[in-house]
Order: C-alpha cells, then sequence, then structure tokens
C-alpha cells in the first residue's frame, strides 16, 4: 500500500529543516511505493515519513504520518479486521476517517502494543513513536509479508521499506557482506535479519523492535509464531478461505487477480469472483512460446469463471532490458527468473487497478513441493538443504573459502523438533522460504505501483492448515485444498502434475542478445577474483556455452549476484538502471 522510512537523530546534530530535508531524500528512493501523496512528521529527535499508494479512503484525513500531541503512526499494508476492532474498541474516540490506519491508530492510544497485536489481522509493517513512555517501535506481521529494515550507526537509528533509501543517511555506505556468501549460493537468499549488506538488517516475521529514546539503545523480541494447537478451529477450510478471500477483497478501488492457471490462485479467482458482482480482471502472462505458459490453465479458469481476463505475453529482450531495473529495485540479485513477468504483469494490471490477489503461501503451509515427501529426509541436516539452490559441496568447490554453519537455518529446524519430518520441513519452508518470496512479489508489484495480497496467509487459513491432518491424502500434498477446489474447478487442472513457472533461461544463457555477453564480463569481474575459484567459475561457462553440461543455475545466480554488486556497491546510488 505504502512506504514508510524514518531516523532518530541521536546526536542531536540537525535542525528540523535538515532533518525533514534528508527524510525527504529517503522518501524519494522509495517513492514508487506510493505516489498519492507524502507526509513527514519530527517530533523531538524522531523524524517519520510516509509516502501513500490510497486504496482505502482516499480522503487527505486518512494521509500519514498520523500524529498526535505524543504519538505518531507511519503504517504500510492492510488492517482486515479493522472495522470489527473500531465497532468493538473504539466507540468513544473520535476518528477522522474510516481507513484501518486511523482504526490502528485510535487502538494504540488506549490499547497497549501488545493487546494490539493480538487483534489484529493483516499485513503490515509500521513504526509507532510513543512518547509516553520514550520509545519507537518498528513492528512487522506475523508472516513477512510487508518488507522493513533497519540500520545503526553513530549518529543514526533508521528504517525503510527498502534498502536504498538508507544511501540519503549522511556518511553510511553500502558494503558486501561476504560472510553470508555461502549462504546465498546454495540458497540464493539469506535468512534471519541479515542482508548481503553490511549494518543493513531485517525484521522478521512477527517481531517487534523497540529502540529506547532515553539511553539510544534497542532490543527486538518475536510476538508470534506458528505453533501446533490441539484445539482445531470450529470452521471448515472452505469457510475460512472464503472469509480470506471476502477480507482480502477490502478496498475503495476494483481488485484483480494474479491467475497463474494453478490451483491456487484459480480457488482464490473462483471465491473473489463470487463476491463480485462484476466480472473480475484476472492477468496471466508468459512467452509466446506455448512451452514457456500455462495459458491454457488460466484461460479455462477465466472462461468458467467469466472474468475480464489480460494475457501478457513478454520476450526474451523484455527480461534482458528489465534485468538491472528489477535488480535495482528488489535491493538483492534477482534469483527467480520470475520476478521480470511477475513486474510486468503487475504494469500491465496497474490500468485496471491498485491491488492484486495470488495464490502465494498455500504451498508452505499445505504441503504443495514435492520436495516434503523426499524418503531421504531424515535428520535436520537432511531438513536444512531440502531448500537449497544449489549443492553445498558444489558451491565449496567454486568458492576459495567455504564454511557452511547456517546455525540461523539450524535454529529454525530446532523449533520444531520433536514434530514430523514433513512439519519440519514445511516450518522451516515458512520461516525461511517464503519470507523471501514475499519480499520479492512485494517489491516486484510495488515497482509498478501495486499492492499483492495472500489470501491463503491470512491467520485462520495459515493457522489452520499448519494443524491440519488432511495436507496429505488422495490426492497426495495440498489435499483439502485440492478437494475444495475439485468442487468448483476442472478436474484436469486441479489434479494436474505441480509445475514452477520457467523460462528458457539455459537457452538465453547461449545467446549474444540474451546473458552470453553477462557470462563474458562475469569472467573477469571483481567479485569472481576476490571470492571465486576463476578456473572453475570459467570451466562452467566453457561447458555450458559448448552444451557440454546445463550449468544455468549457477551461472545465472552468478549473473545476478555481479548486476547487483555492480549497481549497489561499485557504483554510487541514487541510480535507476
Amino acid at each position: 500500500m505504502c512506504g514508510i522510512a524514518g531516523f532518530i537523530d541521536k546526536s542531536n546534530k540537525y535542525d528540523i529543516a535538515e532533518r525533514e530535508d534528508l527524510l525527504h531524500r529517503m522518501l524519494g528512493l522509495i517513492e514508487h511505493r506510493g505516489g498519492d501523496s507524502m507526509g513527514i512528521k519530527t517530533i523531538g529527535s524522531v523524524t517519520m515519513g510516509h509516502t501513500r499508494l490510497s486504496i482505502l479512503d482516499a480522503d487527505k484525513r486518512a494521509y500519514q504520518p498520523m500524529a498526535s500531541d505524543n504519538t505518531v503512526l507511519s503504517f504500510n499494508g492492510e488492517i482486515y479486521n479493522h472495522s470489527k476492532l473500531r465497532s468493538q474498541y473504539c466507540k468513544s474516540q473520535k476518528i477522522s476517517s474510516y481507513s484501518d490506519t486511523s482504526t490502528l491508530f485510535a487502538l494504540l492510544q488506549t490499547l497497549s502494543l501488545k493487546k494490539v497485536l493480538a487483534l489484529i489481522h493483516g499485513m503490515y509493517a509500521f513504526s509507532f513513536l510513543d512518547m509516553r513512555n520514550k520509545s519507537l517501535s518498528l513492528i512487522l506481521d506475523k508472516l513477512a509479508i510487508k518488507p522493513l529494515y533497519y540500520v545503526d550507526t553513530p549518529d543514526f537509528f533508521a528504517w525503510a521499506s527498502e534498502i536504498k533509501a538508507f544511501k540519503a543517511i549522511p556518511g553510511f555506505k553500502f558494503k558486501f557482506r561476504d560472510d553470508g556468501l555461502e549462504e546465498f549460493m546454495c540458497f540464493r537468499y539469506i535468512v534471519g535479519e541479515k542482508t548481503l549488506f553490511k549494518n543493513i538488517y531485517k525484521m522478521q516475521a512477527g517481531e517487534i523492535l523497540t529502540f529506547s529514546l532515553k539511553t539510544n539503545f534497542f532490543n527486538k523480541k518475536i510476538y508470534y509464531k506458528l505453533q501446533k494447537s490441539k484445539k482445531q478451529s470450529g470452521s471448515s477450510l472452505s469457510r475460512l478461505l472464503k472469509d480470506s478471500v471476502y477480507n482480502h477483497l477490502m478496498s475503495d478501488i476494483p481488485t484483480g487477480i494474479q491467475l497463474s492457471g494453478g490451483v491456487d490462485s484459480s480457488l482464490v479467482a473462483y471465491f473473489a469472483q463470487k463476491f463480485s458482482k462484476k466480472p473480475l480482471h484476472t492477468f496471466s502472462i508468459g512467452l509466446k512460446n506455448n512451452k514457456w505458459n500455462e495459458f491454457i490453465y488460466s484461460d479455462m479458469v477465466a472462461k468458467l469463471l467469466k472474468t475480464n481476463h489480460h494475457k501478457i505475453t513478454f520476450s526474451k529482450r523484455d527480461f534482458i532490458r528489465l534485468f538491472s531495473k528489477l535488480t535495482y529495485h528488489l535491493d538483492e540479485p534477482i534469483v527467480h527468473p520470475n520476478t521480470i513477468p511477475m513486474y510486468l504483469l503487475a504494469k500491465e494490471a496497474r490500468k485496471y487497478t491498485k491491488v492484486l490477489l495470488t495464490g502465494e503461501g498455500a504451498d508452505e503451509v499445505f504441503y504443495g513441493y514435492n520436495r516434503y515427501f523426499q524418503k531421504l529426509l531424515k535428520s535436520s541436516k537432511d531438513i536444512l538443504i531440502s531448500n537449497s539452490f544449489t549443492d553445498p559441496k558444489f558451491v565449496s568447490s567454486i568458492l576459495k573459502k567455504f564454511n557452511p554453519v547456517f546455525l540461523k537455518r539450524l535454529a529454525i529446524i530446532k523449533n520444531v523438533e520433536g514434530a514430523s519430518i514433513v512439519n519440519r520441513v514445511s516450518y522451516y519452508d515458512v520461516y525461511s522460504y517464503l519470507p523471501h518470496v514475499l519480499l520479492r512479489q512485494d517489491k516486484a508489484g510495488m515497482v509498478a505501483n501495486i499492492e499483492n495480497r495472500v489470501p491463503f496467509l491470512y491467520d485462520s487459513v495459515c493457522e489452520y492448515g499448519y494443524n491440519s491432518k488432511d495436507k496429505v491424502g488422495k490426492y497426495g500434498g495440498k489435499n483439502s485444498i485440492k478437494k475444495i477446489a475439485l468442487k468448483y474447478l476442472p478436474k484436469d487442472l486441479v489434479l494436474r502434475k505441480k509445475i514452477g513457472f520457467g523460462l528458457p533461461i539455459s537457452n538465453w544463457l547461449k545467446d549474444n542478445s540474451g546473458f552470453l555477453p553477462h557470462l563474458s564480463n562475469l569472467k573477469n569481474h571483481q567479485i569472481i577474483k576476490r571470492y571465486f575459484i576463476k578456473s572453475e567459475i570459467n570451466q562452467l561457462i566453457n561447458e555450458h556455452v559448448a552444451e557440454d553440461n546445463d550449468h544455468s543455475s549457477i551461472l545465472f545466480t552468478l549473473i545476478s549476484l555481479m548486476t547487483w554488486y555492480d549497481i549497489f556497491i561499485n557504483t554510487s546510488l541514487p541510480h535507476k538502471p
């Protein structure tokens, strides 16, 4: 919905005009997340800002940051049960607008933060300044659907929805955190609070960070974790899904559906269309070649539901042209090639809406991946590498130094030590792989000024799925979802073999109009010379180009890392490729 940013001038070096100018520059670097309005508020040493994408209540009284005499709120996201909470807890308060942010602000005036977080359901990242106890709190939603980062320097404690905003902080330099290279090369992303940047950290799922204005120190704690419960929900999964989709349609503008042709997004589309009086807009994307799209299935669903369906095609040229731009906007290397078509879909959808519903999250919670059922998964070590993209042994053969500790990943697995193997893998994915996927989806959408929403990750649905015993059955993984879908959708679609959104990256790596020039640059790039065994990388490139072996997965990862390094580490931002 928006972008937030702010900082604490820890040493009180700057006057109000200088602080607000600095924050204006931070917001300018993430302006694509909003654009409808921009606001800045300073109290004491704290300056908070917001760039808004108006979805619910476009009235000026809903603009942010929202402030009282001693509190300030800057909020990004959606609180789907805010109307119910307003009627229950805010009857005595005069609230200026009907937005969910206004409801949250009212709740924070009268209830403890702990109580508020127990009540709200949605996706959110927000900062809340409370001068009553001289503290600043940063809060991330229960499953890290929205992104939020922070830095702590001698002069500033700062936070923002995207990393690039920190380039505006005086004296702060972007530096490569090379001790994360082993994990990145094995998994393509970093788990936990660390990033590929030195001294830049990300908020984790269900986390509160509290900064004391009295001491200039902060502490963090987790306020929510998925847990096994013997008490099952009184509602069926079908009812919970319907309620979730209904809640996710909350908007003052038309809502669209990202329709992949898979069972998850198709089921979301079915329920959403049932709640809509008008045909919804649905969007699918793929290459023109039918081998690299799933239009046959998305067309099937769109025709059944009678939606206003949009098929978007893109080319290799589009992909190459946008590669650097999307790397810049992601703040990290593009390791999922479908990030670029995801952006192109959002760009087309923005002509009709600001909101897209997706099927993201169902695979992690309801056992949708084939790897969950590998018989070789027996130990914590097996689970740890189950969602790796590259075998650690192979990574060790190409890196000059390799120390595969991965303590944060092992700690996640240890949290569910007594559970079944398949449940432990699912939990591990929810708290390692899923936040990375959601971050990519958020940023690829926000580049196009689109908010993506995820009904399968609504609190009640996610908790039901995590505790359900019907995730595996007659129809394999996602058994309970497929049983519901079979009531409404074609059997051929529901029970077809799961395939990912593939692209011919292997071929593009051999093509002069594709990534072949990038491979030439890779051979002599400083990141290869510094951290990798150059002869090994050259051999991988030569074997792939000669078609002796397919090394597309590792070579694409290296090209992505090189591109990111050149944009953020080798050059001075701001610059938009």
